[in-house]
């Protein structure tokens, strides 16, 4: 199956950035691990949502070469742990924009996508 890729829109993408910019999140309280390299890091960073999809819903994010795919639903890595270091960043995103992720996903189906709509449970 052909990606087609549909990046969301900046300001999602800038949140996760400044966030990512901060240092990984190293435990629940938000605890971070600043290291000095952290703000050359930040060029590259994607979030992705396909819009020729196979289920689950999940979208994708991109970070200095490295991708992890993740469900809409609760944040949980599909594919590997690549970005392992950042995945409190990406959880703590979630949590807030996770509405914005979900109406941004169902406008971008095409009417044939096999997946369709997103409905919350």
């Amino acid at each position: 199956m052909n990606e087609w890729i549909i990046d969301v829109p900046s300001e999602l993408a800038k949140e996760l950035e400044d966030c990512f910019a901060m240092g990984p999140i190293v435990n629940e309280d938000g605890t971070r691990f600043l290291a000095e390299e952290v703000f050359g890091r930040l060029n590259g960073l994607r979030i992705e949502v396909f819009s020729n999809e196979h289920p689950p819903p999940h979208f994708r994010v991109c970070f200095q070469g490295e991708c992890n795919n993740f469900t809409i639903n609760g944040c949980v890595p599909l594919n590997g742990n690549a970005l392992s270091t950042y995945f409190r960043n990406i959880k703590k995103w979630h949590k807030k924009n996770k509405r914005k992720l979900i109406d941004f996903w169902n406008k971008k189906r095409p009417s044939d996508c096999p997946v369709g709509k997103y409905l919350e449970d």
